[in-house]
């Protein structure tokens, strides 16, 4: 799942395709609160190499809160967050599977989730960083 804009989102489908090999079965979920860039990053991305997913499902971007995620197709193996969180959001963390990854600024860290087999985390911080603030 990735929350933040369509050019993103469409680049997750590549990388999910490369490292999770899940190109025939796997989705990348967009969400975005703002209404209008929603339909914005959908028309961007049908004009894009990326139409062909938007079709076949395989790729959707929804308006939602973001600090809620998109339980809807979770669990997700892998979570990137492109706007800084005052907390860790646990709704976030509740919809990472087993053995996935989340990447999140929280505050101006950029932390690093790991959900292990056990269904516990951990967590690291990998750098400062300055994001704009996830409302």
């Amino acid at each position: 799942m990735e929350l933040g804009n369509s050019f993103v989102t469409s680049s997750f489908v590549g990388i999910r395709d490369i490292y999770f090999k899940s190109a025939q079965t796997g989705r990348t979920v967009g969400v975005e609160h703002i209404p209008q860039l929603v339909e914005r990053s959908i028309d961007s991305i049908k004009k894009g190499p990326a139409a062909h997913l938007l079709e076949k499902g395989a790729l959707s971007i929804h308006v939602v809160d973001g600090k809620k995620g998109f339980p809807d197709a979770a669990p997700y193996d892998a979570i990137h967050v492109g706007a800084a969180a005052a907390e860790l959001p646990r709704a976030l963390v509740d919809q990472l599977k087993p053995g996935g990854r989340m990447v999140i600024p929280v505050v101006d860290s950029l932390m690093i989730i790991d959900k292990l087999a056990d269904g516990t985390t951990r967590e690291h911080s990998a750098m400062d960083v300055r994001y704009v603030p996830l409302v």
